[in-house]
C-alpha cells in the first residue's frame, strides 16, 4: 500500500490538561481506539517533563566544535530531544535520537510505551549549512496489539556552531490502514535537542 506524501514528522509528550481533552476527543472519533507509535495520540499524556541524570551532555565527543558552515555530518551523535505543539510550551514528545553517518536515524521516545512500538526509525540528509531534513516512520497499533497504520514525522533541523545542540520544526500524521490521514493525531511545531557524551 502506498502512503500518501505528506509533510510531516515524529512527537513525545503532553500536559495534563490537553491530555484530558485529546483522549476524549479520540475516544469520540474512534471505535477502534488506534494508538500512534512514537506518539501516544493523547497530548499531555504523561503530564510531566523527564530529566536525565548523571548523563553529561558534552561538545561532540571526541571532535571539534563545528565552525565549518558546511559540516554535513554535524548531526551524527546521541541526543536528548523535545517536541513541542507549536511554539510551546506545552510539550509533544520526547526521546533519545541517534543520527547515523550512514544518513540512518533511531528514535526511542517516552510518548507510548514499549508494547505501542516506541521505537521509530528515519532516513536524513544534509540541505543546507549543517542543516538536515528527517522522514521518520513507524507502524501504529491497536489495543489488541494489532496494526492500526503508520506514523510519519518530518523533521527539518540546525545544529548549532558548537555541535552541542539542535533546533528545528517538525510535522507528523498518522495513517490508517488505508493510507488516508486521521486528522486528530495531526501535530507540528518547533523541535530541540542536546548532545549526549560519553563523558
Amino acid at each position: 500500500m502506498q502512503q500518501p506524501r505528506h509533510r510531516a514528522i515524529w512527537t513525545p509528550a503532553r500536559r495534563p490538561t490537553v491530555a484530558i481533552l485529546a483522549a476524549a476527543a479520540l475516544c469520540v472519533a474512534f471505535a477502534t481506539d488506534a494508538r500512534a507509535a512514537c506518539f501516544s495520540g493523547t497530548p499531555g499524556s504523561s503530564g510531566k517533563k523527564f530529566s536525565v541524570p548523571r548523563i553529561r551532555f558534552e561538545s561532540r565527543a571526541g571532535a571539534a566544535a563545528t565552525d565549518d558552515p558546511g559540516d554535513s555530518n554535524a548531526i551524527v551523535g546521541l541526543w536528548q530531544v523535545t517536541f513541542l505543539l507549536g511554539d510551546g510550551p506545552t510539550i509533544y514528545d520526547q526521546g533519545f535520537e541517534l543520527f547515523h553517518a550512514d544518513g540512518t536515524e533511531l528514535n526511542v521516545d517516552n510518548g507510548v510505551p514499549p508494547s505501542f512500538g516506541n521505537v521509530c526509525v528515519g532516513v536524513w540528509k544534509p540541505v543546507g549549512p549543517r542543516t538536515v531534513k528527517l522522514r521518520h516512520v513507524t507502524w501504529n497499533w491497536d489495543e489488541n496489539g494489532k496494526l492500526a497504520g503508520t506514523f510519519l514525522l518530518l523533521m527539518t533541523v540546525t545544529v548549532d556552531r558548537r555541535g552541542n545542540a539542535y533546533a528545528g520544526s517538525y510535522v507528523s500524521d498518522s495513517f490508517d490502514l488505508q493510507g488516508k490521514v486521521i486528522p486528530e493525531l495531526h501535530a507540528e511545531g518547533v523541535v530541540k535537542a542536546t548532545r549526549i557524551g560519553v563523558e
